[in-house]
């Protein structure tokens, strides 16, 4: 081999060394390339109530054809079905082909069966289960191949229980996260691919968080970064250590852009559970708990559509639950049949009335057809429903001298009973007697409109009735609470639980408020007001309080049962009157606000009227410091927070709720209550309230509820006064926690109150059907569904122990069932040898299980 070959193979063997390197170089780019791979979930959100064109569904299966690569996951109101279904049904049809032949293979997926969409944390637990259930059967109807294993939502919907809510129904997954639609909230950073999501009652569910490095946007006030799959955003994934990073963007139904755009390639699109059980097994999921303040909203509380809004749902849906229990038992009691169709129509109407745009915008739509004028048609629908089928339980009363009085709690309860008395008895002094005869505490007196009541102390059986009779009698004296004036001016208040003064020249505040139950506590911080409305008047550019006026304090009741003192008072030239109600025999403490405004006062932190951009991070109606509210200083107590959820209860680690802007949204929600303790919780004070709103906590400021806001807040809206303003709270002061001083039960106690009506005489004087033993356990609901009794119990004990249950009545067999109605496992119970049923049951503390009994009949 001469010099000329040597060196030409020289070259090649350099040339074949750079193109292996070359190609390996290749190779391993190829390798990275794909290792780069990020997801996208694409999809449509809205419905017949929110936003759907006639055009959508052929629009949705002409671009899936013309994008074999796209993928959508759908959250669509099931009823909207219903409506597509007559209105397109050509293309509805060649929909519904679609999903069958190739869209449920990975090409669509449900991903929120709930009725109406609700923000979850705002309404009861039971309504998001008849929310999933109603809008799961509904969906069936249309798609009977449908399967729902992933929850995903566009707006913030979401609660902490949702855990065992989705497993009951069958989900395998969720999404915690909602970025492109983030104007109501959102919910906190936290890990990385997956996180378990556990639930309070310790239900894990494998999720999709906000990524922990997942920013809110700096360029809008509704946006998280993985709103889009940005070369920005998915590169600082990578960098994060997240190995399979994916964005979402459930598109308003009515956008006609097809598949979402996206800078960053590759981006794959998916459906939700497609994604996650390709990267399930190959990340390390980080165990999150998930607390309630893990989700931060951003609504305008304390606005009065807002207000009434929420007001009007709580009623319909304590008096919903109420009207099914009573039904329940009308069927085993009287084989009245179970009215299940209009069960059904009066929680469509109720679930519409939850819907997520009732709340956040509910001026929208033409003038009388606005979200919030829906809401009051929808719950008066409800209302209608419910107060028939409880009506119709009494009928007509040929002798109305006997009164039955119903308790729709699983325990014994002792409390106030009223009802307004017939003409035949007006005028009359008139004795409650028991079923043996007793004289039972009563006390007379006028309602708002002129209608004479009657109110008795009556003891009645868990989730039963009690009987009683009424009778003419010549008057009595009747012991009285001590009420006198001293040489101050205040007025002094004595009760068998406290010991009270109101101070007219402080606006009729109540300045001591002694604790005679609870070693003689005083629950008034010193020199501080308690029940006293303060608001700043942006107008006036101060603050102004009733304490700083001098009111009108006088007594309107006062008898053996029940006091009450009214306060009229002004504030920034608006008149209002308080009512406080105390009780002989009972410690929780009733209020009663009205508010009569004149003209358009500006309530808040500024008049934002002129310079409102949706884009600027600082709002005025973030901050509730300046909102109109009611104060309560109160001694000794609130080291420690606690305050219900949807089956939970949650302790605040918050330092204080007060906020000002998008970017630092706090969890200020208070759903029934609120409860303050010591740090041994040896002692504590909750705040009940008639609606969802938001509550105040600061180490400068003593708690306070929200009131009243006026002015611009989203989308530039004029939240104004349509009206006067009227609410209704309550203070228990208790010793122990909360679950000590049994808060969740008298919060039940004070939602679900027990209903009185005349009756013909009965042939049996009480009855009842269940009976609670452990009074944490709550009947969430009871219902029949073919022939069967289903009851729903919920635990708030922490208690480790199973709880004992009492059932009065034949039954064939008993077992538990999962919220899709299928059988988890048979429930062992025997017979006493007074004929009752005994069962034992453990339920984890905030869980919940469902016991269907089958041939059930009354004794």
């Amino acid at each position: 081999m001469n010099q000329l070959q040597r060196e030409q193979l020289y070259m090649n063997c350099i040339i074949l060394s750079a193109k292996k390197t070359i190609f390996f170089v290749l190779m391993i780019a190829g390798f990275s390339l794909q290792a780069q791979q990020a997801w996208f979930a694409d999809g449509y959100h809205g419905g017949i109530y929110g936003h759907y064109p006639m055009w959508q569904a052929k629009f949705m299966v002409d671009q899936l054809k013309t994008n074999p690569g796209w993928a959508i996951n759908l959250e669509i109101e099931p009823e909207t079905w219903d409506s597509i279904s007559i209105k397109d049904a050509e293309n509805f049809a060649a929909f519904q082909a679609y999903y069958d032949r190739e869209g449920r293979h990975g090409r669509i997926e449900f991903v929120n069966p709930a009725w109406a969409q609700p923000y979850g944390y705002n309404i009861s637990g039971e309504s998001i289960i008849r929310q999933f259930a109603y809008g799961i059967a509904k969906n069936r109807e249309y798609f009977p191949n449908v399967t729902f294993r992933t929850y995903a939502v566009e707006e913030p919907c979401f609660t902490s229980s949702l855990p065992q809510i989705l497993k009951g129904f069958g989900f395998k997954y969720a999404v915690l996260r909602n970025p492109n639609t983030c104007w109501g909230g959102y919910t906190s950073a936290y890990g990385k691919d997956l996180v378990n999501w556990i639930g309070p009652d310790g239900t894990s569910i494998p999720a999709v968080p906000r990524y922990a490095m997942e920013r809110l946007s700096e360029e809008s006030t509704w946006q998280t970064a993985s709103w889009t799959n940005s070369r920005e955003f998915i590169n600082a994934c990578f960098q994060d250590g997240i190995q399979y990073p994916v964005g979402m963007c459930f598109q308003d139904a009515g956008w006609n852009g097809g598949p979402w755009h996206n800078a960053y390639q590759p981006t794959a699109y998916t459906t939700w559970t497609d994604y996650i059980e390709k990267i399930k097994d190959r990340v390390d999921a980080s165990d999150w708990q998930f607390t309630q303040e893990d989700i931060q909203p951003g609504l305008v509380w304390g606005a009065q559509v807002l207000q009434k809004i929420a007001q009007e749902v709580r009623v319909s849906e304590n008096r919903l639950i109420v009207a099914e229990k009573m039904a329940a038992l009308d069927y085993l009691y009287h084989n009245k049949p179970w009215p299940e169709a209009d069960f059904a129509e009066a929680w469509r109407t109720l679930m519409l009335a939850q819907h997520h745009d009732c709340w956040i915008v509910p001026y929208n739509g033409k003038p009388g057809d606005t979200w919030a004028d829906n809401v009051t048609r929808w719950t008066h629908s409800t209302n209608r429903i419910t107060d028939e089928k409880i009506a119709s339980l009494f009928g007509e009363a040929k002798e109305p001298a006997y009164v039955q009085v119903y308790n729709t709690l699983g325990s014994t309860r002792r409390e106030k009973a009223y009802l307004i008395l017939p003409d035949h008895l007006k005028g009359n002094h008139v004795t409650v007697m028991d079923a043996q005869n007793r004289v039972i505490p009563s006390q007379l007196s006028l309602d708002t409109d002129g209608n004479r009541l009657i109110h008795f102390e009556a003891e009645v059986p868990g989730m039963g009735y009690a009987t009683f009779r009424l009778k003419k009698e010549a008057a009595a004296v009747t012991d009285k609470s001590v009420m006198e004036s001293d040489s101050d001016g205040l007025l002094k208040v004595e009760t068998g639980y406290y010991s009270v003064l109101f101070d007219p020249s402080k606006g009729g505040t109540i300045t001591s408020l002694v604790d005679k139950k609870n070693g003689g506590k005083e629950l008034v911080q010193h020199s501080r007001s308690l029940n006293n409305l303060k608001g700043f008047f942006y107008r006036e550019g101060r603050f102004y309080e009733g304490a700083e006026s001098l009111a009108t304090v006088s007594v309107v009741e006062d008898g053996p049962l029940f006091t009450t003192i009214k306060v009229e008072n002004k504030i920034a030239g608006n008149r209002y009157s308080q009512r406080i109600t105390f009780y002989e025999n009972h410690p929780r403490i009733d209020f009663t606000l009205h508010i009569d405004w004149e003209g358009q006062p500006g309530i808040g932190a500024y008049d934002h009227h002129d310079h409102y951009k949706a884009t600027d991070r600082y709002k005025a109606f973030y901050n509730d410091k300046y909102k109109l509210h009611i104060e309560f200083p109160l001694d000794k107590v609130g080291e420690r927070l606690f305050k219900n959820a949807p089956f939970d209860v949650c302790e605040s680690e918050l330092d204080n709720t007060l906020f000002s802007s998008w970017d630092s949204l706090k969890h200020n929600v208070i759903l029934n209550w609120v409860d303050l303790t010591d740090q041994s919780a040896e002692r504590g004070v909750a705040l009940f309230t008639d609606h969802t709103t938001s509550y105040l906590q600061h180490e400068d400021l003593p708690l306070g509820l929200t009131v009243q806001y006026t002015g611009k807040a989203l989308w530039g809206r004029d939240y104004k006064l349509h009206g006067s303003t009227e609410i209704q709270y309550a203070l228990f002061p208790h010793t122990g926690g909360w679950e000590k001083g049994m808060v969740q039960r008298e919060s039940d106690a004070w939602n679900e109150p027990l209903i009185a009506q005349f009756g013909d005489k009965p042939a049996t004087h009480a009855r009842n059907l269940i009976e609670m033993i452990d009074k944490n356990l709550e009947i969430s609901s009871a219902v029949i569904e073919n022939e069967a009794l289903i009851v729903r119990l919920y635990n708030s004990s922490s208690d480790n122990k199973p709880q004992k249950i009492l059932l009065n009545c034949e039954l064939n067999s008993m077992e538990q069932i999962d919220l899709k109605g299928d059988k988890i496992a048979d429930v062992a119970y025997e017979k006493k040898a007074d004929g009752q049923w005994f069962i034992e049951i453990s339920i984890p503390q905030f869980g919940f299980k469902t016991l269907k009994i089958k041939g059930i009949k009354s004794f």
